[in-house]
């Protein structure tokens, strides 16, 4: 392991355990090696990210080559990553990727792990997808098998990145991992015809991937998907769901139903159509009134707690304070600097997450020599040993900072909607919570 990617494990570990409120690993095996991971690419910067600190294991990662700038290779190659060179990409991509199969050969060969984003590229926005997978992984790994003579073992396993919202801090993340394909076993194959070998198996490894993440296959009922698990409370959605069923339960409800709707014929998806478009006919509404399907249950179930948020508002306040000094007004200049520049907003969460650490940390290292001069009298150890563990614990603030922020937005929404009448909406909820219940 090298000493950046050291150092970016140790950051980012920091930084997504605060991004995210919860992260569940299913069947995610710790200290293999000699394995090509293929993932799923739902939102772009952060899934390397994800992969790398939760999957268990080191890896060497395969970007697309066009952002290998001369001046940033040092900086790759220190950071465990690679370049794939794409049809798009031009020239002569044979040839460039057999220069990087040797490098992808010797990674193998010395016991390590190499993960692939088998799609390619990421959508513009986040959904629940998954893109026709490339066969990169296998042509690696035959590869790296005839570089060993077949010595050794190799495997390609898929590992599905499921988000409620990866755009959304305090979100939550289930990792789930597919059963590993040993090329071993299929060298005959390969050796008679590698083409169909390798056709047969990125096909086999395609539909296990899909089995690790929710797969709406018709894109026109992508939105129809979210809408029902909001209404539901059972699925992925990141703030609509019941907090009784664990974070496991709500992924595979949410990738069930897909299978549900993926399953049915024409003359099946015609019949629910008319629920299709009732449902978008009461989102629009709800949104009319200026309320989110959320907030609807909590107003008819009398279940906004404000007595016990006001009480942990109070609590945190002077924690807040901090974080708001320390983190912001960086927060709010980076939000603003990111969806102004990057048009697409799947790379948002990643980005802003990225700057937000960086700009965090080196903006309050000033903090750090203030406070240790502040208890010089001390001595010189204990004061920077206190301005240090101060220093460690911004981020923290930081975190309650945000918190505070949303627990206030709470509030507001409280205050704004409770006046509303909603008796109508929630028997139109009930109703069609009956018929989505049905499918």
């Amino acid at each position: 392991m090298r000493i950046l990617y050291l150092f970016l494990y140790l950051f980012l570990n920091v930084g997504l355990r605060i991004f995210f409120k919860r992260v569940k690993t299913v069947n995610c095996k710790k200290g293999v090696g000699r394995t090509i991971f293929v993932c799923n690419h739902p939102a772009a910067f952060m899934d390397p990210l994800v992969v790398a600190l939760y999957g268990g294991n080191a890896v060497h990662f395969m970007a697309r080559a066009d952002v290998f700038k001369p001046f940033l290779k040092p900086f790759f190659w220190a950071a465990h990553m690679l370049p794939i060179y794409r049809q798009l990409d031009g020239g002569d991509t044979q040839e460039k990727n057999k220069l990087v199969f040797v490098k992808t050969s010797e990674i193998l060969r010395n016991n390590k792990n190499i993960l692939i984003f088998g799609e390619g590229f990421t959508d513009e926005e986040f959904i629940r997808r998954l893109k026709p997978i490339k066969k990169g992984a296998f042509r690696i790994g035959f590869s790296a098998l005839e570089a060993m003579n077949w010595e050794h073992k190799v495997f390609v396993t898929s590992v599905g990145c499921n988000y409620s919202s990866p755009n959304m801090a305090r979100s939550e993340l289930l990792i789930s991992t597919g059963t590993p394909i040993c090329l071993n076993d299929f060298r005959v194959d390969y050796e008679e015809n590698s083409s169909r070998t390798i056709a047969a198996l990125t096909k086999k490894l395609e539909l296990d991937l899909i089995n690790q993440i929710t797969h709406v296959e018709n894109v026109d009922y992508l939105e129809f998907h979210e809408q029902v698990m909001a209404l539901t409370r059972k699925g992925m959605h990141p703030i609509s769901y019941d907090p009784s069923y664990s974070l496991e339960q709500r992924h595979n409800y949410s990738k069930n139903l897909a299978i549900k709707l993926n399953e049915k014929t024409e003359d099946q998806l015609a019949n629910i159509e008319s629920l299709k478009n009732e449902l978008n006919s009461y989102f629009s509404l709800l949104d009319s009134m200026g309320i989110t399907e959320n907030e609807r249950f909590l107003h008819e179930n009398k279940t906004w707690k404000i007595s016990v948020r006001c009480l942990k508002m109070l609590l945190m306040f002077p924690i807040a304070l901090l974080g708001l000094v320390h983190a912001g007004i960086l927060y709010l200049l980076v939000k603003r600097f990111v969806e102004k520049k990057f048009k697409r907003p799947v790379f948002w969460g990643s980005t802003k997450l990225l700057l937000l650490l960086t700009f965090v940390g080196l903006c309050n290292i000033p903090v750090l020599f203030l406070i240790a001069n502040y208890f010089s009298y001390l001595g010189s150890g204990s004061a920077y040993l206190i301005g240090i563990s101060y220093y460690l614990f911004i981020w923290f603030y930081g975190l309650i900072a945000y918190i505070w922020k949303n627990d206030a937005t709470y509030l507001y929404r409280y205050f704004k909607s409770r006046k509303l009448n909603l008796s109508s909406v929630n028997s139109m909820a009930s109703k069609l919570i009956d018929s989505a219940n049905s499918i």
